[in-house]
């Protein structure tokens, strides 16, 4: 007979009580043995939900034996109540897979340019939150693990089937078992300082105002340990070097610099649940927060770090959890932020995976690295990885490396690199220094280039941030995302950044006038040298020469690239003129995009407060046409990159002829671009077309815009 899914608990109850089988989704089945209090159905520590979502196949008894029919496979489970016992038909009958021991281990998620057939999370351990989280219990709870449930252990398996599913649907409904990718605040993506010095208030001040000075943005000054008495661990403040340290969080944030310090915590309880344990780290951290720090950095780089709370929930991902709870309890309309070392990266190695629930908490760090040209290359390959094996789309380097002295040219490939990071954060050790000005008028010229242009990209970076908290697509989007056909599309050494920007860092020491040459995989389609003008058509692999103040970086035939004005910090951002610069393809086709908004800081956006603007391209024939959908008060720029040797008739907003004086047409410089995407009045690169440049003035909020290019005939 069929049972339907509320009679799924019925079905494992004819396997003598001890097996359910629970199809969660089309591609998803849970397989659960019973443990000492029976099956569960609570939130645990991995999963947060088993809503069932899309169309749920039956259970169904056959002979005896639970079967789950899934788009070309079976799950059948024999009447012998372990999972053991559990196997994966094709639909030839063919076992593709028994479930045992091994799938009770954290695994790397697959890539999509190499699905499985079957593969299975694990629940393990399953351990069971109590509502307050990860604070101390309320008074009248008397339970020495402060009421996180170890009490009902057990094989909790869900299976999952991407090569039916195909990979973006693996990703969602992983993430509908485990929780989303929170949204970060807007200032997460201005550029960070750190450094393991024992700066004072007056000097972490001052290197505040030179950063100012230097019209470098800053948004983010890290102090590291010696903020506290011994530097060491414990909470009290130093006050020899910060005898006032809310005046020091207040001097700070009037200069749009929010804070974070770094904690290296001690243990005090007996372990890691323990009633006084949590109060401990509870009101150390808030005792800080309290006077206006901004960010926690759980720092488990030392000799003393949290205890594991059981096997198999290590510190890393449980320190994410235990930060991420205080601080949102302590502000509970804001977004959490915290920084954690990688779960499954030590020192700039990848050598395990994260556990599953450590995407939820954001974001995290690479832990110790070195100033050498390895570990620049592992740190492109860590970020990259990690969004797609992980679902980590926030991992950071040390940009410079921890340790030792990198040259110039290092450094300025470190700092290229960091730009285009999920999360850019300068960082060094005590003996040596990160400050660009300290490598000589070129590399303070260049770094702040790049940083000048992170900020200027960041509509296109905050919108790919809401992509993360959506669907789990990550910041820096290896190219088999997209492309999983292509072998080469694999490569961690290049990403999409955004939808439309193809970026390759350089990771290998120049020529001896610092001229590097990389491959880059070209992807199908057009794709334009944002330097050069130079347009190539993929699938191609390409080698690429560059100049220090360059890297390879190209942009998307019929992509949009999002942009604002210069600014020193994301507060002083102005969103009301953006700036869209559009690569017009030479064939017909259409492509979308949007850009998203919100107030940048409050958990608004997790009732729908925020705003999505849809931006439609279509290319048909000897027109073009770009439409923005009605959304806020925006003055846009909209700047027509030409394929080489196009020209234009005319251009329509909203069906009326602009004004020849009202369209401003750029033809290409004579020279190679340095430095890009700067707004409304730069000439195009050489190597390209004209460029087509209108503006709309203030439109008012709801009001469509409309513009049709005329191309005139060939």
């Amino acid at each position: 007979m069929t049972l339907a899914v509320a009679a799924t608990r019925t079905a494992a109850d004819t396997t003598a009580q001890k097996l359910r089988i629970q199809p969660l989704g089309p591609h998803v089945v849970r397989v659960e043995q019973a443990g000492p209090k029976g099956f569960e159905d609570r939130p645990t520590f991995t999963i947060v939900s088993r809503e069932p979502a899309g169309t749920v196949p039956p259970v169904e008894e056959v002979d005896g034996k639970l079967v789950v029919r899934v788009e070309g496979y079976r799950v059948i489970a024999p009447g012998v109540g372990s999972y053991t016992n559990v196997r994966i038909e094709d639909a030839r009958g063919k076992v593709v897979h028994r479930l045992c021991e091994r799938d009770l281990r954290t695994q790397y998620l697959p890539s999509p340019s190499a699905l499985p057939e079957v593969w299975v999370l694990a629940d393990a351990p399953r351990v069971v939150p109590p509502a307050w989280g990860a604070l101390p219990p309320p008074d009248d709870q008397r339970d020495a693990h402060s009421g996180w449930d170890l009490g009902n252990p057990a094989p909790d398996l869900y299976v999952f089937f991407p090569k039916a599913s195909g990979y973006d649907a693996f990703r969602s409904a992983f993430l509908r078992l485990t929780g989303p990718v929170p949204m970060l605040p807007l200032y997460a993506f201005g550029l960070w300082y750190s450094r393991y010095y024992p700066y004072s208030e007056a000097s972490a001040l001052c290197t505040m105002d030179r950063f100012r000075a230097a019209n470098i943005p800053l948004d983010v000054f890290v102090v590291d340990t010696d903020w506290r008495v011994g530097a060491s661990h414990g909470y009290g403040i130093n006050t020899n070097l910060f005898p006032d340290m809310r005046r020091f969080f207040e001097s700070a944030h009037a200069r749009n610099v929010r804070v974070m310090l770094n904690d290296h915590p001690e243990p005090v309880g007996p372990h890691a649940f323990a009633p006084e344990e949590l109060k401990y780290r509870r009101d150390g951290l808030e005792s800080l927060l309290n006077l206006g720090a901004d960010i926690w950095w759980f720092d488990r780089n030392w000799g003393t770090h949290l205890q594991t709370p059981t096997e198999g929930l290590n510190k890393e991902v449980w320190g994410m959890r235990l930060y991420h709870d205080i601080t949102q309890a302590n502000r509970p309309g804001k977004r959490p932020l915290i920084m954690s070392n990688v779960d499954g990266i030590n020192h700039g190695r990848m050598d395990s995976p994260s556990h599953p629930a450590a995407h939820r908490y954001p974001v995290w760090w690479t832990g110790d690295t070195v100033a050498k040209w390895d570990y620049l290359r592992w740190g492109v390959e860590n970020g990259v990885n990690a969004g797609v094996v992980s679902l980590l789309p926030y991992v950071n380097e040390d940009l410079g490396g921890h340790h030792e002295q990198p040259d110039v040219e290092l450094y300025i490939r470190f700092m290229q690199f960091g730009a285009f990071s999920p999360i850019a954060r300068i960082h060094c050790t005590t003996q040596v220094h990160r400050y660009p000005w300290a490598y000589g008028s070129e590399a303070e010229r260049v770094v702040g280039d790049y940083f000048r242009l992170r900020q200027r990209l960041l509509p296109t970076l905050y919108t790919a941030a809401f992509r993360a908290y959506r669907d789990g697509q990550p910041i820096l989007r290896r190219c088999d995302l997209e492309w999983p056909s292509h072998e080469e599309a694999a490569d961690p050494t290049q990403y999409l950044f955004g939808d439309d920007l193809l970026v390759a860092p350089i990771i290998e020491k120049g020529d001896e006038k610092r001229v590097a040459s990389r491959s880059v995989w070209i992807p199908e389609g057009e794709w334009t040298d944002v330097w050069s003008g130079e347009t190539c058509t993929g699938p191609a692999t390409i080698e690429v020469s560059c100049p220090l103040r360059r890297m390879p970086m190209f942009a998307r035939g019929g992509g949009i690239v999002l942009t604002v004005a210069d600014s020193l910090n994301t507060a002083e951002s102005d969103w009301s003129r953006i700036t869209a610069d559009v690569f017009v393809p030479s064939a017909d086709g259409v492509s979308r995009r949007v850009l998203y908004e919100d107030d940048g800081e409050s958990v608004d956006y997790l009732a729908g407060k925020f705003r999505l603007t849809e931006l439609s391209l279509e290319r048909k024939g000897r027109g073009l046409k770009l439409s923005l959908a009605p959304s806020a008060e925006h003055n846009w720029v909209v700047r027509f990159h030409l394929p080489a040797g196009e020209r234009v008739d005319g251009v329509t907003l909203n069906g009326s002829a602009l004004a020849q004086e009202k369209v401003r047409v750029l033809q290409p410089g004579a020279r190679d671009l340095d430095v890009i995407f700067t707004g409304a009045g730069s000439a195009p690169p050489p190597k390209g077309g004209a460029l087509v440049e209108v503006e709309t003035g203030t439109m008012s909020a709801g009001a469509r815009v409309d513009f049709t290019v005329h191309f005139s005939p060939r």
